[in-house]
């Protein structure tokens, strides 16, 4: 367990007014429930996959290449032999023995396929890349969790204090793993919900329930991280040096698709990221279904025990009738997120089989986000670890099944 403000415990007895259970979301209450946030960490310091998984094996049989740039897999006769980096300045290739394993990521992944010469041949051949396999799926079927952040303000103390960074006391407290700095990105609450817009027995909207807005650090950090318009400024500013919080409803299982294509054939240019975010109707129904519902929560005991204000009309949608449904659906226009939660663009059934492989070639393993058909119905970190583990699973029962004695009897820590 990891520090947490007061406005954590006023949010999960809200969601026991409204008649939602608290508890374990990962056990009995996996369909909905109000819970305390779940991270990964450990004596106040968060614990990354590198760290646990892969650190201890460094300079035995792990040889970490740092400075690179994946620019392609290297591809003879429909299989993956190496690949080719840039390094200081430098091309360098590496061959390799077994097989390519492909883990950079929902966005990443497929960009190197595709600069590799695999994915929809009209599209390569338009960016001036050579067709090595036409798979047509590569880069298609994007998917992600849209936030939608409900601002509050909430009485002095119960959200996060800025300054608190400054305290000698915090800093005592971290020394012994506990204090505001342990707080897991200042995300304090959980909650799986149901908006009633789906007939699927599955929640449709995560909460969370985060201690702080881009007023809290008067637009030092938060404000540019979300990628939110200078015009935007004043409404927040209004809000500096109040204690204030936002009740973040996350889209769970978005109907809507995306892609990643290719901007050229350079592997240094950024890719065309185009995630379609409520193109389908239906999420944009379950969104405000769940501005509706975030309103009932904000209205509880709970909440206004807490002094929960929700701020008035924001610049963009001021020309409409506050708290209407179409000042609502503007609202969601203008201000929702992503979470970061990209996955689907190299998924199985489609671009890999069963255990992973690329179809059509020999030697070529994607590890990653991508591989997810659908966007689970929660967060992404845990799930994606498990993906790795059942891969590496499969790379070792695959690995021992076929003929590797001479790789088992020589070094290879000069390759990858």
């Amino acid at each position: 367990d990891n520090w947490k403000t007061p406005i954590s415990n006023a949010f999960i007895e809200a969601g026991k007014e409204l008649g939602y259970d608290s508890g374990d979301i990962n056990g009995e209450l996996q369909n909905s429930g109000f819970t305390p946030s779940h991270v990964t960490m450990e004596n106040g310091s968060r614990k990354g996959t590198f760290k646990e998984f892969a650190e201890k094996f460094v300079n035995d049989n792990l040889t970490v290449v740092m400075y690179s740039h994946v620019r392609k897999i290297i591809i003879e006769d429909k299989r993956a032999i190496g690949v080719e980096l840039t390094r200081f300045g430098k091309i360098e290739r590496y061959k390799v023995r077994q097989e390519v394993i492909l883990s950079a990521g929902a966005v990443g992944s497929p960009q190197i396929l595709m600069l590799s010469g695999v994915g929809d041949e009209g599209h390569l051949t338009e960016v001036g890349v050579e067709t090595v396999h036409h798979l047509p799926e590569v880069g298609q079927n994007l998917q992600d969790h849209l936030n939608i952040p409900m601002n509050i303000d909430v009485r002095e103390n119960l959200s996060y204090d800025i300054l608190s960074a400054i305290y000698p006391s915090t800093w005592l407290a971290y020394l012994s793993g506990g204090g505001p700095l342990t707080s897991s990105g200042a995300c304090s609450g959980l909650a799986f919900v149901h908006t009633g817009v789906s007939n699927d027995s599955r929640p449709d909207i995560q909460y969370h329930m985060l201690e702080v807005s881009p007023a809290t650090d008067h637009g030092l950090v938060i404000f540019k991280n979300f990628g939110l318009l200078k015009k935007a400024w004043p409404w927040f500013k209004d809000h500096t040096g109040r204690f204030s919080a936002m009740v973040l409803p996350t889209l769970l299982r978005p109907k809507s698709r995306g892609f990643v294509k290719l901007r050229s054939s350079n592997p240094d240019d950024h890719p065309i990221i185009q995630p379609n975010y409520l193109e389908e109707k239906k999420d944009m129904d379950t969104m405000l279904a769940a501005v509706n519902l975030t309103l009932k929560l904000l209205n509880t005991t709970a909440m206004q025990a807490a002094g929960a204000e929700l701020w008035g009309p924001d610049p963009f949608c001021n020309h409409l009738q506050f708290m209407s449904a179409a000042y609502w659906e503007c609202y969601v226009h203008h201000f929702s997120f992503t979470i970061y939660h990209p996955v689907g663009t190299c998924a199985m059934g489609t671009v890999l089989d069963a255990r992973l492989k690329v179809k059509g070639l020999h030697g070529l393993r994607v590890v990653d986000g991508s591989v997810m058909p659908k966007i689970v119905g929660g967060n992404t970190n845990a799930p994606i670890i498990m993906i790795a583990e059942k891969a590496a699973d499969m790379i070792l029962q695959d690995f021992k099944t076929s003929d590797n004695t001479e790789v088992m009897n020589k070094c290879v820590k000069d390759e990858l």
